[in-house]
């Protein structure tokens, strides 16, 4: 291992074989001399991210945030690992760490900013707002704070975009209102009445959530034969309303939908009558 760079008294950037991590230990920077050798025992430990732009942000974040700040962070990304089925992206140590730092520094200032589209979250991500709950009341343990809503709210978007490997929320939340849109326009326009405890809703909803997550990133869904639906079922009140539900995107979003999504959603629809 060599040092590449020396970040702070307490984080170097350091090059193991060609591998660009991140050495963190109290202390470590004051012997650390670019280009010479550097001793693993040194250090804490190490982080290792997908990318040379993400080691890069980490680095200059790590010179701005006091370490207890990275810790804290490392362990709350851990718990939440524990507890979210889907891989997370690396990047959510960038934004994780710096959203938690600041958090606290705003709760310090007595400042607030608002929360978006909460009963959405609650809603279409379930696990992922549990989870930020928790992550919140841990953050208010550990450091004497009072946050609410507004944090389990954020915490929620940085956990949705950890999922989708998002660096901003700019498509977490494209999903959210197209979700939410296509919802209540189920309600109100087609007048479905659901019972949102329901095992068949929550099926229905979970393919809406994925339907829209493959609009917004273009992917199609693969080729199949979908010659056997009759013209019965073309007919039916399900069918009719997926159409509508496609022309209201298409008219709306600018977006695509394929048959074969007409086709599943009105299958959803078909079973929650």
């Amino acid at each position: 291992m060599k040092v590449v760079k020396k970040i702070n008294h307490n984080v170097v950037l350091i090059d193991d074989e060609g591998i660009e991590k991140i050495a963190m230990g109290k202390g470590i920077g004051f012997s650390a001399v670019v280009n010479q050798t550097f001793d693993p025992t040194l250090a804490d430990k190490f982080f290792t991210l997908d990318s040379k732009e993400k080691t890069k942000m980490f680095s200059e974040m790590a010179a701005q945030i006091p370490i207890e700040f990275i810790d804290f962070s490392e362990e709350i990304i851990q718990f939440i690992s524990k507890r979210i089925k889907s891989p997370l992206d690396s990047n959510i140590y960038i934004a994780l760490t710096d959203h938690i730092y600041f958090a606290i520094q705003r709760q310090k200032e007595d400042s607030q900013v608002s929360a978006i589209m909460l009963p959405e979250m609650k809603l279409l991500y379930p696990d992922e707002y549990e989870t930020a709950n928790e992550v919140v009341a841990l953050i208010n343990q550990r450091y004497n704070t009072e946050l609410g809503a507004n944090e389990v709210g954020f915490i929620t978007m940085h956990i949705i975009n950890a999922e989708l490997g998002e660096r901003n929320s700019l498509n977490s939340l494209k999903i959210l209102e197209l979700t939410k849109m296509i919802l209540q326009d189920l309600e109100k326009t087609h007048g479905y009445q659901f019972d949102k405890d329901s095992l068949t809703y929550h099926r229905m909803m979970i393919h809406i959530k994925f339907l829209v997550k493959r609009l917004i990133y273009k992917e199609e869904l693969p080729t199949e034969n979908i010659g056997f639906f009759t013209n019965t079922f073309r007919k039916s009140q399900p069918y009719q309303t997926a159409l509508a539900i496609k022309k209201m995107i298409e008219e709306k979003f600018q977006l695509d939908v394929q048959e074969n999504e007409v086709i599943y959603l009105a299958i959803h629809l078909a079973r929650i009558q």
